[in-house]
């Protein structure tokens, strides 16, 4: 409305006068993704359908591979510039290219579909660290709009890919162990005893498919009369959301037990929608920490049906949200909400949960 319109209608016209006639060519779907540039909505994305035949003419850097490594390689492991590696089968060279654009290019390679100079990622800063992110999927090569990447841990962050070679993000190190994340073939839910005192209660996703939403009520139904310790550790790590209608029943059990115990709440990067309200509706109680890391920011609005639309073209495609947005949320949707305790990426996240517990 009012002047976000006219910029909005602005850039368009502005999009309209550049565009180029290739489909294929990644000029053009950058001009369509600057369209969503403005959208604060981070459950809609935008991407090129993979099976859309790759261009002849990938963008690719011009410029000398082996002087751009060196410098690179000259940058500490705290500036986003450096050499970053998708698990053992590429690596990639991030440089600033304009005063808040940054390109990737590809240094090496173990895979056939890649060659050296090709550029696999586009960063936009919007703002201190935070970015919109195009880019290449490692296996497929097609184009996805990625509205939320941040530099954290050395690590693009977002930069995880569906149906790709790996689960590994793209990181400056190659490490084996990766404390702020749960393992994806972790159980959806989990309650144990640590200790005399401290209790651990994990919950995966607050999911309203038929099966999961079973498997909730039963989980619940067998630890609420469990929670008796005056410490609970609450692992929401990597908690991918749901309804609001499976995670009340917990919300309300947190609640009963917070009037005499103190609740740690474990975030990262990887919860987010119902998981991240589901950490604002406990914020709000006494006796309520969080630890971890920043959380996604992915929480306002949403989609009951998964709706795809493919644009004209029939090479992009569109996921389109339908859920009403609630205005208090609305701070907090690209920038998600910033623990108490930052954690360590260093030391298991329990482990140093259970330390503070016992200072205090």
């Amino acid at each position: 409305k009012g002047q976000s319109l006219i910029s909005y209608n602005s850039l368009f016209e502005k999009l309209l006068s550049d565009t180029v006639k290739n489909a294929s060519d990644y000029k053009y779907f950058y001009n369509l993704a600057q369209l969503f540039f403005p959208i604060r909505d981070n459950h809609l994305t935008f991407y090129q359908i993979a099976n859309f035949p790759s261009a002849t003419d990938f963008p690719t850097f011009k410029g000398n591979l082996d002087s751009l490594k060196s410098v690179l390689t000259t940058k500490p492991l705290d500036s986003l510039e450096g050499i970053y590696h998708y698990d053992k089968y590429y690596s990639i060279g991030l440089f600033k290219v304009d005063k808040t654009e940054y390109i990737g290019v590809v240094l090496g390679t173990e895979t056939t579909n890649w060659k050296k100079g090709q550029v696999a990622i586009h960063l936009y800063e919007y703002l201190p660290n935070y970015f919109k992110a195009i880019y290449a999927h490692p296996k497929f090569k097609n184009y996805i709009l990625y509205p939320i990447e941040r530099y954290t841990h050395h690590s693009l962050i977002n930069s995880y890919f569906y149906s790709s070679f790996s689960e590994k993000i793209y990181s400056k190190k190659q490490s084996e162990n990766d404390f702020p994340n749960l393992p994806k073939n972790i159980e959806d839910f989990s309650f144990k005893n640590i200790e005399t005192g401290i209790q651990y209660l994990h919950i995966k996703h607050f999911s309203a498919d038929r099966v999961k939403m079973q498997k909730s009520k039963e989980f619940y139904d067998s630890i609420k009369n469990l929670l008796t310790e005056p410490n609970l550790i609450l692992d929401l790590r990597n908690n991918d959301g749901g309804a609001n209608k499976v995670s009340k029943k917990f919300l309300k059990l947190i609640r009963q037990y917070n009037k005499n115990g103190q609740v740690y709440i474990l975030v990262n990067n990887g919860t987010l929608s119902q998981g991240e309200i589901f950490t604002l509706q406990l914020k709000r109680l006494q006796n309520v920490k969080t630890l971890g890391q920043t959380t996604k920011g992915m929480l306002t609005y949403g989609s009951n049906y998964g709706k795809r639309e493919k644009l004209p073209s029939q090479s992009f495609e569109v996921y389109i949200t339908d859920m009403k947005g609630d205005k208090r949320l609305i701070p907090y949707e690209n920038y998600g909400i910033n623990p108490d305790i930052i954690l360590l990426d260093t030391k298991d996240w329990i482990e140093q949960t259970i330390e503070i517990i016992r200072k205090k």
